[in-house]
């Protein structure tokens, strides 16, 4: 694979992250690199988390999980002992169901599924 994706989170605490992202939400390790973890969110995307000794966080940024199964997933979440910020909503201005909760950072993690099931379909122009 030669071209990716790679969104890198600042973290407080490596451990407690990963127990969030790869125990809670199942994002699967693809490379540890010790003080940076990274996980596939997609066939060529990732996110990954890296410790910092700087504060960490970032005001309106929004890291966002598209999946078809929004509501059985936030569901199991919640089962998990999640709590989510917005409960599982439909947002007819986007076009969007989502929901939105907080990692162990701060930072806002949003689920989401789009309406149009083709939204990331290349352009034929």
């Amino acid at each position: 694979m030669n071209d990716a994706f790679v969104t890198f989170l600042s973290v407080t605490d490596l451990d407690e992250s990963a127990a969030f992202y790869e125990g809670c939400l199942g994002l699967v390790l693809v490379v540890d690199q010790g003080s940076c973890r990274i996980y596939r969110v997609s066939e060529s995307g990732f996110l990954g988390i890296c410790v910092s000794d700087r504060p960490v966080g970032a005001p309106g940024l929004i890291v966002t999980l598209v999946r078809d199964d929004v509501e059985s997933y936030c569901a199991a979440l919640v089962a998990d002992g999640l709590v989510f910020e917005r409960p599982v909503a439909h947002n007819e201005r986007f076009g969007i169901t989502h929901a939105f909760l907080r990692d162990p950072d701060g930072h806002l993690v949003e689920i989401q599924r789009f309406d149009d099931p083709d939204w990331a379909a290349p352009s034929t122009e």
